[in-house]
Order: C-alpha cells, then structure tokens, then sequence
C-alpha cells in the first residue's frame, strides 16, 4: 500500500504555492469552527451558518456534540434534517441521507476525502469492503464541528450523490483564552450485559501572547461491553419439501403444508461484544501575518474489539436432515403462507461458535496554507493523506452437532419475537455432541487517500468573485480474505474445552475457539486457501479542475449565488483472481472516464429574516468497489463468463433542490425543502448471451490454447453493468424555537420517495432505494439554564428494504430492516465555574434490531443490545 507519499504532480503543486492554504478544500468550514459556551449557542451558531449559506447545509457544533448523550459521529448526525443511520452492536454505524445510502454519501476530514473501515456481524454486513464511511471507529468528543452539504458546488469535490460530510477538529486560535484544559470522566453500565465501562476524554490547548501560534490536542478513550441477544431464522424457504408429516391427515394436507414458508435454521444467538475506541488529534495554528494562516493537523483513531457468536439451532434447510424429519404439529398463518410455529422429531441440532478480533487503524497528516496575496487576490494550498487499515485476525468457528437426537425441536416465530425448545434434550452436555468443523477467514480491508488540491480566487468588483482550481486524489483499497473449513468425524466434544451459555431458558454447551484453534492448528493450516472473490484491488486516480463564479447581489437585488463546472477525470486499475478453466489466475483491467459537472446555487434574502434557495447540479458517484472487481470465473469448455466489471461507468444524476427559510424570531427557524434527483444510471447484474469476447473488457492474453471457446466465439456473459437509473424525491420540515429564555424545542421530518429500476430495460423491476426510509423523524425538547441543563431526544425511521424489491432470497418477495424509534436523555448541573455532573440515558426503550424477509414478516433476525447508562463529571480550566 501507497500511504503518505507526494506524487509529482502533488509535489509541483505544493512547492508553488506553499505560502497558501486551508479554507478552499473545506470551503466556510474552518470560519464555523468555534468551541462555544452552551448548546443554545451551539444551535444559535449553526443556524447562523445555515442561514448564510448559498447552497443547502445544515452544522452541528462543538458543545452540541460534546454534550450529546452520543456514543459516535453517527449518531450525533442523526439530528440533521435528512440524515437517517443504520446500527452495528447497538450503536450508529453508517449514515443515508435522503434516502441515499452510504457509498453515495462522500465523508471529509479536515478537508480530506477518507474511507474508515470496520467489521461487523454477517447480520450487520460484515467486514466494509465499500465505499461506505463506519463512524462508529470515531469518538465524538475528537470533533468541533459537523458539516452536512447537501447541495453541490464546482469547489466541492465530486463523488457524492447524497451530500457530503465534513468532520472538523478544532482550531486553538479561535479558542477565547490563551490556556485552555478541559477533562471528561464518565462510568457507562449497560443493563443486558450488566458490565460498567468507562469512558474519558480531554481537550487541552494554548496560544502566545499575540494570538498568531496556537497549538491544541484531544485525547479520547473509552471501552464498551454489550450484550446482543435474540432469535434469527437465517431466512425463510419453501423450496425444501417436508417429506414426513404424522400430524398431516393425508397427503393432501401434506401439500398445503409444503407450500409454506418454514425457516431454514431456527436459532437462539447470544453475542457478546467488547471493544475499546481511542483516538487523538493534534493541531498547530500559525498566522505570522494577517494575510497568512499555516495549519498542520493530524488525527489518529484505534477501534479494537472482540465479539463472540454463540447459536444453537436446529437446520431445516437444504444440506440439513429435511428429508428425515417428522412434522408431529404445525400451525399455519391465515393465508396458508407461512408455518409460524412447528414441532419436529428426529432433527439436526448444531452449536455454533464464533470468535472475531477486529482491529482498525485510522490515521490521517495535513498541511493547510492560505495567503492574501493583494486585497483581491487570494490562495490556498492543502496535501495530506489518510489511511484506513483493518485487520479480522481472528474470525474462527467451532461446530458441534448433536449425536442422535429422538426427541421433539419446537421452534415458534410471529412477526413479534420467535422462540425455540428443545424438550427435554440435554443441550449442555458435552457428551451429546461430535465435534464436526471448524472454519477459520482471516481478512484484511486496507484503503488509503493521497490529495492535492490549490484554489485561488479573485474579486472581480466588490460584489462578485471568480473562482478556480486543481486537485489530484490517488485512492488505493486492498482486500483479502482466506478461508479453512476442516472436517471431522467420530470426535467427541467431551474433548473439547467449553462453556455452557444461556439464553431465554435453554443452556447449551458452547466449545471454546481459541484452544480448538490451537489443537487442530496442521488441519487449518493445510486446508487453507484464498477466498477468490476477495483478494482484490483498486487503484483511482482522480484529477480535477474547477472554475466558479460567485456574488452577493445582482442588479441591486439580495441574490447570492455561484455558479461553476467542475471537470475529473477518473483512471481505474482493477485487479482481481479469476477462476480459469479450474485454475486461479490474477487479471488486471484499467479504466478512464470523465465528467463534466455544471453546478448553479441561488439564494435570494427575500426580507431580513426569509431566505428561498434554488439550486441545480449534475453529480456522480463512483461504482462500489466490490463491482469493479475482474475476479470470477472463465470458462474456456462451457463459453461462460462471471465477473464484476472494472470498466463501469459511475452513478450519475442531475439533482435540484428548492428551499424557504423563515427566521422569525431568535434561535429559531422554520424551514422546508424540497429536493428531486434524477438518476441516470444505477448499477445491476445480469447475463448477456451471444456476446463477443471483447464485450467482457478484458484482453485476449487471459485466455488459453485449451477448449472450445476462444477471442472469436460468442460467450454468455454475466456482469454488473450500467443500466436504467429513476428518480428520489422528497422533502424536509425542520422547526427550532427557544421558548422563555429556557425552554426550546427542535423538530424534523424528512420525506423520501423513490422509484429504480433494479431489473433491466426488457424486464423492468421498480421498486425504491436500498436502505431508504420513507419518512424519518428527529425532535429534541431541552431546558437550560446557567447551572442545569436537560434533554430528551427521539429519532425514528420507517422500514428500509436491505435487498431490491422483487430480489429477495429463497423466494421472498423482499428483505427489509424494520424501522426504529431511539430515545436518549441527557442531564447535566454545573457545580461551579470549574466542574460539573452529568448523567446519560441511550436507547432507553431497548429498541430491537429487527430484519424481516416478505411483505407477509417473516423474521430474519431479532436481536435487542440493552440500554446504556453513564455518569460522569467535567472539569474546565
């Protein structure tokens, strides 16, 4: 991996301009930039910003995020009008933001486009092996400030279909004293896993005498246990066809049963999840001059954790004992559709245990310049670069299967909960079990960010400025994973070291992974092999030029606006293995394509206290990166071809955006917005026949003097490709007002409707976007005084569909996540000028994690993490 290195064009680039940087890469941020004395100052500043905008945005400030019952960044961005997240072991992981999802949300720190990476439970997705942005490897106590850009502009870099994110450490210069320490200490106890945590933080900062070098630091640490816990089903199936039924009549109710839907493997799961999260930035501020600001930043952040999966369950399915089992009861939902609760005898039981180490390394070095070099003429100049690099060690199983079991399995399973029993059979017993598999996949996912970027500007007249500038980004993403699956047989689990675990009435003997790992170390080692499909690579390289045109008025008029086109070009290098003709063979593909993006905001002060907006740009997206992959498989025997496909092109839309903003009073607003995106592409898979060879994109040389097929021969070609787009469209309510100097209240709601096209010209299947709520909900009621101060906030979304409509698994019609409804509190009393008490209240109705498969509600998962507590104190100096 390339990290922390000047290409030519970035070193050129640099040592031209270095007298001059900072503001252009993250536009107004570094001015918004303020640690500020209460959360109504906070909402009062971001309001200020919001109002003078040219473009849609919305900003949380430093006290808002520090005293925020939040346990990450996603969390804290929940608030913003339009930002919905999704969770992992109970707390925010990524972020959509009308109704987009996270690969088309851009992410910036410090100005600095980044990637951070993490692992997560199959049922969360896994390992991040996207574009998407895990928030959750960030305290939010590291940040001053958060930026949500909704609206695009020729000086904002491209990427984004969504919005872009900006997250900002602080500046010491714009801290009011010239010595500034603050400490946070807190004890967090969560009520399912019953552990107490603790969770510390510091900020410590200075400047000279003449407000010209500052230099400032924050440290954040805190370590988190959880217990997750409920029943899943590993999806639901009809496929499979029951062939004993002593509680059917004859075979003709036989029948009827067959034709619904069972889960395939019923299941209690206990996870116990235990990670540790730090993270340090640093900053040093120098203004030798009033024309000129130098900033060098640097941010790192560990996310460590272990997380254990123990499941006993009973496999229904394809590949278990189906053929073998008797059905001795059922009932049937009124439909006849689906089997919500059967008693079986003579089945397969399976104790499963996983065991993950995950480690991500996130860290990021910039240098910042910016120079006035007359009254009119300005520049700036920022490089830096990121690397985000995880590491899944440890992802090991073992499994045991029960030996012989005669008596009766009842699993139960509405749309509510699901339950499972297993009469009376000694799940406990090592002795009723054999030892049978043990899975060992080892992975890694590495990205890294090198950028350049210089802007200068130039005011034409008082009123209006021209603006240009040049940028090179090169992103590198490695992924690999290995996988061993030896088996065995005629092994007693009494041979093995275990632990019983206990779940809803049922204990079970839970085989230890580590020293099973340990034991049967030679047969992992000589059955391991790489994971085809995930050893892979990525290289972009992306060069931009911009130019913009800017004013505050027009012909006497309070129109603001700017209007620019902002021209990348993107080369691509996709490596991937491909299976040819049964051997694995490593294949290279590049790509180029360019867009020209034209952007045009407007915002018209229609009295002193209204603003409307209008704003309309042509964006892109670039493809996720597991489709580019060339990796698949060839065959030169059959003429068939499976691969993802280095050569697409992105996401591309044209979006508008129409805003009215009333700000009658004070700290408050009413705003409402409409947005509308027209997609012109979206990216899908499917075969084509009868193609030529050069339709797959790759070279002649890949194929071998073997088979029937070769360069000349018309292939079945299946691949992503770029097909027909749609449209999202929706709107956004937002209304803030303090209410007797104490008292305020902060309400959004956010609409969103969407229609893609997920099949392909000849067979349309529309359906809307993958993890898009159709309405989300934020409100925040607060009291604040000079000594106490309270919050409760609610945030909530609709169902969102994990899996496009018309594609779901096993033959479900759809796959969706159930929507959510979180409450926090947080509560704090300033003891003095120095010190001050808190207590935090997260997830206070213990909101489940419920994922469903067809619109009928079948649970795929249902699993709760508990609420979570904290006490602590603050002091400031």
């Amino acid at each position: 991996m390339k990290t922390f290195q000047l290409k030519p064009l970035a070193l050129a680039m640099t040592v031209i301009a270095v007298p001059a940087l900072a503001q252009a890469q993250s536009g107004e941020v570094l001015e918004e930039i303020e640690v500020t004395a209460s959360y109504r100052d906070s909402l009062s500043k971001a309001l200020d910003q919001k109002r003078h905008a040219v473009g849609s945005k919305d900003a949380i400030l430093a006290e808002d995020i520090a005293d925020f019952p939040d346990l990450n960044l996603a969390e804290s961005l929940q608030r913003i009008p339009g930002v919905a997240i999704t969770r992992d072991a109970g707390e925010g992981r990524n972020i959509s933001v009308r109704g987009l999802g996270a690969q088309f949300t851009r992410v910036r720190i410090n100005g600095l486009e980044a990637v951070s990476t993490t692992g997560g439970a199959d049922s969360s997705d896994g390992a991040n092996r996207s574009r998407a942005f895990d928030f959750n490897t960030f305290a939010s106590e590291l940040f001053s400030n958060l930026t949500v850009h909704k609206t695009s502009s020729a000086d904002l870099d491209e990427g984004s279909l969504g919005a872009t994110v900006d997250l900002n450490t602080g500046r010491p210069l714009d801290m009011a004293e010239d010595f500034t320490f603050a400490a946070n200490a807190q004890l967090g106890y969560n009520d399912a896993s019953e552990e107490v945590d603790p969770r510390t933080s510091f900020l410590i900062a200075g400047k000279n005498d003449a407000g010209t070098l500052g230099w400032l630091a924050t440290y954040s640490q805190s370590t988190r246990n959880t217990l997750e816990q409920g029943f899943s089903s590993v999806r639901w199936t009809t496929k499979e066809e029951i062939a004993n039924c002593s509680a059917c009549a004859d075979q003709a109710e036989l029948a009827t049963l067959n034709e619904g839907f069972f889960p395939r493997i019923p299941r209690y799961g206990k996870f116990t999840h235990e990670q540790e999260r730090q993270g340090f930035t640093g900053t040093l501020q120098w203004q030798p001059t009033d024309r000129t600001e130098i900033l060098v930043d640097y941010l790192t952040s560990r996310f460590d954790a272990t997380r254990d999966e123990e499941y006993v369950s009973v496999s229904l399915k394809d590949g278990g004992n189906y053929p073998e089992f008797d059905v001795t009861d059922y009932a049937l939902s009124a439909d006849g559709k689906t089997i919500t609760s059967m008693t079986v005898d003579n089945y397969d039981l399976r104790v499963e245990h996983r065991y993950d180490e995950l480690e991500t390394k996130f860290d990021q070095f910039s240098i910042r310049a910016s120079h006035d070099f007359t009254d009119r003429l300005r520049g700036d100049v920022l490089w830096g670069a990121s690397e985000s690099n995880f590491s899944n060690p440890m992802q090991t199983t073992a499994i045991v299967d029960a030996i012989d079991v005669q008596n009766e399995f009842t699993y139960n399973a509405t749309t509510a909960k699901g339950s499972i029993d297993f009469a009376d059979f000694d799940t406990s017993n090592p002795a009723n079990f054999d030892f049978v598999e043990l899975r060992h996949r080892p992975n890694t996912v590495d990205n890294s960010f090198d950028t350049v970027a210089l802007n200068l500007e130039f005011d034409l007249n008082d009123r209006m400025s021209l603006k240009g500038g040049i940028s090179s980004k090169s992103f590198e993403f490695d992924v690999e994973e290995n996988r061993a699956g030896p088996k065995f047989s005629g092994i007693s689990a009494t041979s093995l070291q275990g632990r019983s675990t206990s779940m809803n009435g049922i204990t079970w003997f839970s085989p230890d992974v580590g020293s099973t790992l340990s034991t049967y170390a030679a047969d992992v080692a000589g059955s391991m092999a790489p994971r085809a499909q995930d050893i892979r690579n990525v290289r972009e390289e992306d060069s931009g030029v911009y130019v913009q045109l800017s004013w505050s008025e027009i012909a006497g008029l309070p129109l603001r606006g700017n209007f620019g086109v902002r021209h990348v070009t993107t080369e691509v290098e996709s490596t991937g293995l491909t299976d040819l003709n049964g051997d694995l063979v490593q294949v290279v593909v590049d790509n180029e394509y360019t867009d020209t993006l034209p952007s045009l905001n407007l915002a018209m002060d229609v009295r002193e206290d209204m603003v409307m907006r209008f704003s309309v740009a042509d964006v892109m997206a670039r493809p996720a990166l597991g489709d580019l992959t060339p990796g698949g498989e060839i065959s030169q025997f059959t003429g068939d071809v499976e691969y993802g496909n280095p050569n697409l092109d992105p996401f591309r839309a044209r979006a508008y955006d129409l805003s009215y903003e009333w700000y009658f009073s004070d700290d408050a607003v009413f705003a409402a917005a409409y947005f509308y995106k027209d997609v012109e592409t979206f990216i899908r898979k499917q075969t084509f026949e009868n193609q030529p060879w050069s339709a797959t994109g790759f070279d002649t040389s890949v194929l071998r003097d073997e088979g029937t097929f070769d360069e000349n021969s018309d292939w079945s070609i299946s691949r992503n490709f770029n097909g027909d787009g749609g449209e999202i469209s929706g709107f956004e309510l937002q209304y803030q007002q303090l209410f007797f100097d104490n008292y305020g209240l902060i309400l959004n709601y956010t609409y969103v409707d969407s229609e893609m096209n997920h099949g392909t010209e000849e067979e349309p299947n529309y359906g809307p976007l993958n993890n898009q709520s159709k309405n989300s909900y934020n409100a925040t009621v607060y009291y604040e005084n000079e000594d106490f101060s309270a919050r409760l906030s609610y945030a909530a979304r609709d169902d969102y569909n994990t899996r496009p409509q018309g594609q779901g698994r096993d033959g479900n019609d759809v796959e969706y996540t159930e929507g959510t409804s979180n409450i926090d509190f947080v509560a704090s009393y300033h003891l003095n000028d120095n010190w001050k008490v808190s207590f935090e209240g997260i997830n206070l109705t213990d909101e489940p994690n419920r994922q469903m498969l067809d619109s009928a509600g079948r649970i795929s998962v249902d699993h709760t993490y508990g609420r979570q507590y904290y006490i602590g104190t603050q002091y400031k100096f």
